[in-house]
């Protein structure tokens, strides 16, 4: 497993080989959340059963932040202040328990080697090694902020849009009630 050191020097690396392609995506996956308790160990495991961060660096859940859970069951913690700003928290949970997306779309794009990335998580918020398998996603979108997603937790959570964060896919915008939005702006072109 290649270690990268520096994660922007990595992303414009690969970004200068034509072959590279980054896309907008947004989430589009409703998920599980709940208030963290001050000082819960959150490891962040894959449906698969890879651990992106070693077990014994767990993220500690601090006051006020909240605990995640993406469809496939991978878990991570968010301050109250990032929740509120990703997800439909004023209406609440839906019938199905969990809350919808509401986030602006991301800039990923899809690597093809394994690599560790580091990130600051753990106890101490110190830099530890993120573990990513070729076919994962980095997110960077805040070119001072990388991270990786893995492959199927990518997929499961997350599709194609434009910049308005209009999806591709017509079942998705007709879902999330785009249809309209999408057919506006086609008008106005």
């Amino acid at each position: 497993m290649k270690v990268i050191e520096d994660k922007r020097k990595y992303v414009f690396e690969k970004l200068m080989n034509p072959d590279q392609q980054i896309h907008l995506y947004k989430k589009f996956a409703r998920v599980q959340a709940r208030p963290g308790i001050v000082g819960e160990k959150i490891a962040t495991i894959l449906r698969d059963g890879h651990a992106e961060v070693d077990p014994l660096h767990p993220e500690v859940v601090g006051e006020g932040e909240w605990v995640i859970t993406n469809p496939g069951g991978e878990q991570y913690k968010v301050s109250a202040e990032k929740f509120k700003a990703r997800y439909d928290v004023e209406n609440g949970p839906g019938a199905d328990g969990k809350y919808a997306p509401k986030g602006k779309p991301i800039v990923a794009m899809q690597i093809h080697e394994d690599i560790a990335i580091m990130v600051p998580w753990g106890e101490n918020r110190s830099l530890i090694p993120q573990k990513l398998r070729a076919g994962s996603f980095l997110n960077i979108t805040d070119i001072d902020s990388i991270y990786g997603i893995g492959e199927q937790e990518f997929y499961d959570t997350y599709a194609k849009c434009d910049e308005n964060g209009i999806f591709e896919d017509k079942e998705l915008r007709i879902a999330f009630g785009q249809e309209a939005a999408n057919e506006d702006t086609n008008a106005n072109e």
